[in-house]
């Protein structure tokens, strides 16, 4: 069972993959103020605005709005080892969800294998697309029509799905 005021540490790929097929909304109503975005995560997002994924703004109007936080800035002196260690293997947004989810007590939302594995490794809670997907069906926000629907739309976008059916799990 989840905190309710656990924070929930988004990377720029599981957040684009709601924001891309516009169902951001699924994301701000199941997790408000406590989906937080690190700043290397949103320097992601404005180059992927720059490159030309305009549906990205959604995310900025939704910071702007309120609806989704910045996190904190601010990273204890013992984390930035930890943080230039794992610049090593993953890029800068999943290493600072990490950080920052060590940090606080937070969970990681992220779907790359390697920053998963390093979660798996360290006790850090973690889950991504499918396993928001899987939750949402799960407690009725979704129908699974709809999250098998969402899926689909995320593959035509560029996800590389492990399922292609979320009631198959």
């Amino acid at each position: 069972m989840r905190k309710p005021s656990m924070a929930y540490f988004f990377d720029t790929v599981t957040l684009s993959n709601f924001a891309l097929i516009g169902q951001l909304d699924l994301l701000i109503q199941r997790y408000g103020q406590r989906l937080k975005l690190t700043h290397e995560v949103l320097t992601e997002l404005a180059e992927g605005i720059i490159a030309g994924f305009g549906s990205l703004r959604t995310i900025e109007a939704a910071i702007d709005d309120g609806l989704i936080c910045r996190a904190d800035p601010f990273v204890p002196p013992a984390s930035r080892k930890t943080y230039s260690e794992l610049l090593r293997v993953l890029g800068p947004g999943e290493a600072s969800c990490i950080i920052q989810a060590i940090a606080h007590g937070g969970v990681v939302v992220s779907d790359d294998r390697t920053a998963r594995r390093h979660c798996a490794e360290q006790g850090i809670p973690v889950t991504g697309t499918i396993g928001i997907l899987k939750a949402c069906w799960q407690d009725g926000s979704i129908t699974a029509d709809e999250a098998d629907e969402m899926l689909s739309k995320m593959i035509e976008a560029g996800f590389h799905s492990p399922v292609q059916s979320i009631v198959d799990l």
